[in-house]
């Protein structure tokens, strides 16, 4: 169950709108936001938990290692882009900025760490972190 509700946010991930980061002075937030960092966590979201429907219960695990390979792609991604949040014309000497987007570095080595040991669980549990990361910092710095 708890997995289902998990699910469930992670399904509502892609109806997000980044349209407030689009302002003039944002929207090359937007653009990394929507071009490499929303790729990059759905790599990782996409590829954990289960599916429950009428039929069964259906995993969302990588079952070959392409699908594993994607994964690592997205967790290294996420790595790098601490470095990316952090330029100085990105978070503006804000130290609340700088916590937030360093979250992810650590976040993405274990996603990285579980992909790499093909651990669907330990998967799981990063990208719940990966979630909570992202809408502590959308709490803060998104538009309403």
């Amino acid at each position: 169950m708890k997995r289902l509700i998990f699910l469930s946010f992670l399904l509502l991930i892609p109806f997000i709108s980044f349209n407030s980061y689009a302002s003039e002075d944002h929207s090359d937030m937007h653009d990394v936001m929507a071009h490499l960092l929303t790729p990059a966590s759905e790599k990782i979201w996409n590829a954990s938990g289960f599916i429950i429907t009428e039929e069964g219960e259906f995993s969302l695990a990588p079952t070959n290692q392409e699908e594993w390979n994607e994964v690592m792609f997205g967790a290294k991604v996420i790595i790098e882009s601490t470095l990316i949040l952090n330029r100085s014309d990105r978070s503006q000497g804000r130290s609340d900025w700088i916590r937030f987007s360093e979250l992810l570095e650590p976040i993405g080595k274990r996603a990285l760490e579980a992909a790499e040991s093909k651990d669907p669980e330990k998967l799981f549990e990063v990208g719940a972190d990966l979630y909570q990361a992202c809408v502590a910092c959308h709490n803060v710095y998104m538009k309403k």
